[in-house]
C-alpha cells in the first residue's frame, strides 16, 4: 500500500505513517493536498513555528495533487475524518457542542453550512438531534468546525456524527485551489465508521 495517496474520491489519501491521535504534534489531520503535493498546517506544533499565516510545509512534492480541474489530480476535496471535539458530555444544564470535519484538501466555506448530529434518545425524553453550525473559530484550511449552543443533554443518551452529511443551508463548500476551476467540495459524511458520544451524569 503507497505511504502516500493520490487517488481522487477516497477518504484513504492521507500519508499513511502520520499518526491518526489527536494528541499527537503530528496528527494526520494536519496534512493535506495543495498543487504544491502534500502539505503540514503551518503553525502547528510539527511545523516549528507558531505562524498560521506561514506558508504550509510541503512533505511531498507532486505537481497538481490538489487538481486544477475535475479531471486531474484529486479533483473535489474528500472528506478523510470526523470528530468530536468536545472531549466529554455531560448532562445538566446549557451545554455547547462542537464536531470538526476533515478533508483532504483545503476548503473555502461561505455562509452556514450545518451538520446534524443524531440523538438515540436512551433516555427517552426527547432530547432530539442536534443541528451544528459551521463556525470559524478554530477551523483551519482543510479542518472545519460546526457548533450548536445552548443544548441539553440527559445521562445515558448516545449522538451519533456521521449518520447524516453536511448540508449547504444557502451556503458553499469548495476547494481553495489557486488558479483553477472552483469545485464544490464533498459533503458525504456516510463512507466513513460514525463516531459518537455518551452523555455522561454531571
Amino acid at each position: 500500500m503507497p505511504l502516500w495517496g493520490t487517488t481522487h474520491d477516497a477518504a484513504t489519501n492521507k500519508p499513511k505513517f502520520e499518526p491518526t491521535d489527536e494528541n499527537s504534534d503530528y496528527k494526520r489531520g494536519d496534512v493535506y493536498a495543495t498543487q504544491a503535493g502534500w502539505v503540514r498546517q503551518a503553525g502547528t506544533a510539527a511545523s516549528g513555528n507558531d505562524n498560521t499565516s506561514a506558508t504550509p510545509e510541503v512533505l511531498v512534492a507532486i505537481g497538481d495533487l490538489a487538481g486544477s480541474s475535475s479531471s486531474t489530480g484529486l479533483r473535489a476535496p474528500t472528506v478523510t475524518s470526523m470528530r468530536f471535539v468536545t472531549s466529554s458530555l455531560v448532562n445538566g444544564g446549557s451545554k455547547t457542542l462542537t464536531v470538526e470535519v476533515t478533508w483532504d484538501e483545503a476548503v473555502t466555506v461561505a455562509g452556514s453550512p450545518q451538520v446534524v448530529v443524531a440523538n438515540g434518545n436512551q433516555s427517552s425524553d426527547g432530547d432530539g438531534n442536534a443541528t451544528l453550525t459551521y463556525t470559524a473559530t478554530g477551523s483551519t484550511a482543510n479542518r472545519k468546525r460546526f457548533t450548536a449552543s445552548s443544548l441539553t443533554f440527559s445521562t445515558s443518551d448516545v449522538y451519533t456524527l456521521g449518520g447524516a452529511d453536511i448540508t449547504l443551508n444557502s451556503g458553499t463548500i469548495s476547494d481553495t485551489v489557486v488558479g483553477g476551476t472552483t469545485l464544490a467540495a464533498s459533503l458525504a459524511l456516510d463512507g466513513l465508521t460514525a463516531v459518537t458520544k455518551t452523555v455522561v451524569a454531571s
